[in-house]
Formats: structure tokens, C-alpha cells, sequence
């Protein structure tokens, strides 16, 4: 649902692909049928290839998320299993359409999309930046807490720890020597995020401002951005 604005030739704004990937997430739990996913997972596969989306990157990214999917296939078997497949890839496209807009586009477009979109808070005095770049910040620290998941688990791995073996309850304390010095990790890498912040003087004043300034959107593309939304709901509710 995401373009790289630096890597092709058709640019597609951070705020429209975050309203696209929203509107497509919701229309995936609307559709209760095969073909509706299938068309769904179709189009977000041609986006992303159009984007040069990088794929490999993304599927990193759903490595901790292949539990759950094992797990809801699994919950499900009573029901048939084939229930348990149609919640997965549901999940599983859910979570691709995010990410996808997660890695396309860098911190600065994306504290401006949430900005703009929360705006008209400022008139009540809520911090809108302030909670923006919370919101960037968390979504980029998904590939990290990826990346620090991999770093730990593979050392973990390598000092011999047994991580698939043995039954739930010992499969449970193994993988708890990779959860708790991941979040150790993390915790360490927000402290020190923390404190560059505050050596940039963050909060110093009262409005953050903008190097492009608040660029509005044209007419022609908040008409189209309608048009795609009232599609990919159509295709969810008719198919």
C-alpha cells in the first residue's frame, strides 16, 4: 500500500498510503471469502512490486509473527483447518500492508502524515507533535526489535541453547533467555534515544516546524484517495 518516493518515478504521499493501508485492513476483516483475500493479496503484491518494495525486508519482519499464525491455524482446527489458513493469511496480509508502509517511508514523512491527520487536536491544546513522533518512533522500532530478536536468538542459539525442543512449559523458560535480553536491549536503545533528544533540545519550543512547511493535498488526489477506499471496500463486501 506504500511507495519508495526516492526510488521510482510515481510518488505516492506518506498521508494517502497510511489512509490506503488503513482502509485495506479493514476491508480484509470485512471479507469472508478466498477470492476477496486472493484479489486483496493480489493488488497489494502488485503495489509493492510497482513501489520496489523491498519483499525480503518485509518477510524478515514476520518472522515473530509466524507463531501467531501457526497458533490461529491451530485454534481453529475444531472449525476445520481451513478456517484456521483463511485467518491466518488474513493476518498474514494484514501485516504485510503495514510494514510495507513502515519501511517506504522515513521518520519525517511519517510524524508529518500523523501530524496532519491529528491537527485538529491542536485547538483543544493536545500535543499533536509530540504524540506524531511517538507514533514514528514506534513504527520504527519494529525492524529493530526485528533485528535485535535475530541478534539475541542467534547467540542464544550458538552458545548451544535448545530453542525447539521439548515440551510447551520448557520451550517457554528456553525462549524466555532470548525475550528478556531482547527487551533489555530495547529498553537500553531508548534510553540513549531518550537522551540524544534531550541534547537536540527537544520540546524546547512549543511547535515543531516543518523544512517543506504544511504541503496540502490537491483535490485530484483526495477525489482519487476516495475512489481506491470505496473500492477496496466494495471488492470486500461483494465478493
Amino acid at each position: 500500500m506504500s511507495l519508495r518516493p526516492n526510488n521510482v518515478s510515481l510518488r505516492i504521499d506518506a498521508r494517502i498510503a497510511i489512509v490506503l493501508a488503513f482502509v485495506y485492513s479493514v476491508a480484509l476483516f470485512l471479507a469472508d471469502s478466498w477470492i476477496a483475500l486472493g484479489i486483496f493479496a493480489i493488488g497489494l503484491f502488485v503495489v509493492l512490486a510497482a513501489g520496489r518494495v523491498s519483499l525480503v525486508r518485509v518477510m524478515r519482519g514476520m518472522v515473530p509473527l509466524l507463531l501467531i499464525l501457526a497458533f490461529t491455524v491451530v485454534a481453529h482446527i475444531p472449525q476445520g483447518i481451513a478456517e484456521g489458513f483463511f485467518y491466518a493469511f488474513r493476518i498474514f496480509l494484514l501485516a504485510v500492508a503495514t510494514l510495507s508502509v513502515a519501511f517506504s517511508y522515513d521518520d519525517t514523512c511519517l510524524v508529518r502524515a500523523f501530524a496532519f491527520f491529528l491537527s485538529p487536536l491542536r485547538k483543544v491544546h493536545v500535543p499533536v507533535d509530540d504524540i506524531a513522533t511517538m507514533f514514528s518512533i514506534a513504527l520504527r522500532f519494529i525492524p529493530v526489535s526485528m533485528d535485535e530478536f535475530q541478534r539475541v536468538s542467534s547467540a542464544q542459539r550458538a552458545r548451544g541453547a535448545n530453542l525447539d525442543e521439548g515440551g510447551v512449559i520448557e520451550r517457554v523458560k528456553n525462549w524466555g533467555s532470548v525475550l528478556v535480553p531482547m527487551l533489555v536491549g530495547l529498553f537500553h536503545r531508548a534510553g540513549v534515544l531518550a537522551q540524544a533528544m534531550e541534547a537536540r533540545c527537544y520540546g524546547g519550543c512549543s511547535r515543531r516546524t516543518s523544512l517543506h512547511g504544511d504541503e496540502k493535498l490537491g483535490a485530484a488526489a483526495v477525489l482519487l484517495t476516495l475512489l481506491l477506499c470505496a473500492v477496496i471496500v466494495s471488492a470486500a463486501l461483494l465478493l
